[in-house]
């Protein structure tokens, strides 16, 4: 416990030389990749190589992170650093759900799918501000350990369970949804066998380690998806305004898309009228329009 404990301490005292060298080492690998690509290695053992280096480094993370205290297991200790803190709410914000799931949202409905971007990013700090903070003060570990504790008995803690079960399983279902399709993509695997890969490796990566291990491999992640974000974005801003800081060119963009929606005839009236259309057509079970 003891050897734990100062691995833990060197960990902790070091996290920005460990994260420094992982980014490093992550964008060296983004570089082989292409290289490999650029070769003509076929792009099924490229996707092979990203999926066994994403899964071999969090599977390290939670293995390493393995613990047998409570407090390490549920809430990392609570002495996770603000901005690592942060990275990994961040991290968890760009998932499987977001990147797959909003993304085709937006796709479908539009300027109308806003309306669960907004809603997504709002309930995260709704319980940023509302619930987190006391959940710290008041020392419980899960949100029906606090309502049996204020209000008395386990039918308190039944209920906050029924809650909490039924806000994240929406959730949940985009994730493990999210998680087979990107592996069936990467892997060529049947869809159905990739879900149960993809639990497989995120088994590996939380169940040693619990909260820790999540924060750790999170922070890990957060790292890629940043990257992954930027990358494209950066591009796109310096080929179609010449300046690489898109934060600085969305106006632009948004103007341009703009112009590009009145001279095709994208008026407001008639995306509203084709968003009720849309949602009022009867569709068959493949999701296309039925006849």
């Amino acid at each position: 416990m003891a050897v734990a404990k100062g691995a833990g301490g060197d960990f902790m005292s070091n996290l920005g030389r460990v994260y420094t060298i992982y980014t490093g080492g992550f964008i060296a690998f983004i570089v082989a990749m292409a290289i490999l690509s650029a070769v003509g290695v076929p792009n099924k053992i490229i996707g092979y190589f990203f999926m066994g280096f994403t899964i071999v480094i969090y599977a390290a993370i939670g293995i390493l992170s393995r613990t047998m205290e409570v407090g390490e297991y549920y809430v990392a200790g609570r002495r996770v650093p603000a901005i690592y803190n942060g990275m990994a709410t961040g991290a968890d914000w760009m998932s499987g759900a977001s990147f797959v799931g909003m993304a085709g949202t937006l796709y479908a409905l539009g300027y109308d799918g806003l309306a669960f971007v907004l809603g997504w990013t709002g309930g995260y700090v709704l319980v940023a501000i509302l619930v987190a903070p006391y959940l710290r003060k008041f020392g419980a570990y899960t949100v029906p350990d606090f309502l049996s504790a204020r209000y008395g008995g386990n039918l308190a803690r039944f209920i906050g369970v029924i809650v909490l079960m039924s806000c994240s399983f929406t959730y949940v279902v985009a994730q493990i949804y999210a998680t087979g399709i990107i592996s069936a993509r990467f892997l060529g695997i049947d869809f159905n066998v990739a879900v149960y890969v993809g639990l497989a490796g995120i088994l590996v990566c939380s169940m040693l380690g619990g909260m820790r291990a999540v924060t750790w491999t999170q922070v890990a992640q957060y790292i890629v998806l940043i990257i992954a974000y930027l990358i494209p974005a950066i591009w796109m801003s310096t080929v179609k305004t010449g300046v690489p800081l898109p934060q600085l060119m969305y106006g632009q963009a948004s103007q341009g898309i703009g112009a590009l929606e009145t001279a095709q005839g994208f008026t407001e009236a008639s995306t509203s009228r084709r968003s009720a259309m849309a949602a009022t057509t009867p569709r068959t079970s493949s999701g296309s329009s039925s006849a």
